[in-house]
């Protein structure tokens, strides 16, 4: 009888997907520009973008808003990114006290 190893902690599910042999190309490619060839990570980050992307249309339709263009949606998503890499840059930035001498 074999003992069943124990998982790491933070373990990942395994899932199964069929995808046409030109998709496959394009997410490996993908993950190996941008994480070091984890196709695993780029589907994470993926699924993050999708996740905002409905939380973003969910508030848009409830604030009663006409449905954006895809430019408008590029244009915001820019100034989005462009704040955040702004704050990042000035994250760990915190001005020291000066002291009486």
């Amino acid at each position: 009888m074999k003992l069943k190893r124990a998982r790491r902690a933070g373990a990942t599910e395994t899932v199964g997907v069929s995808l046409d042999v030109e998709t496959k190309g394009k997410l490996k490619s993908l993950a190996k520009q941008r994480h070091q060839g984890n196709v695993s990570a780029l589907i994470a980050e993926m699924t993050e973008t999708a996740v905002r992307q409905a939380a973003f249309e969910r508030a848009w339709r409830w604030y009663g808003g006409k449905e954006l263009s895809g430019a408008a949606r590029a244009r915001i998503d820019g100034d989005l990114e462009e704040g955040w890499a702004l704050a990042r840059r000035h994250a760990g930035k915190r001005q020291r006290r000066k002291t009486a001498a």
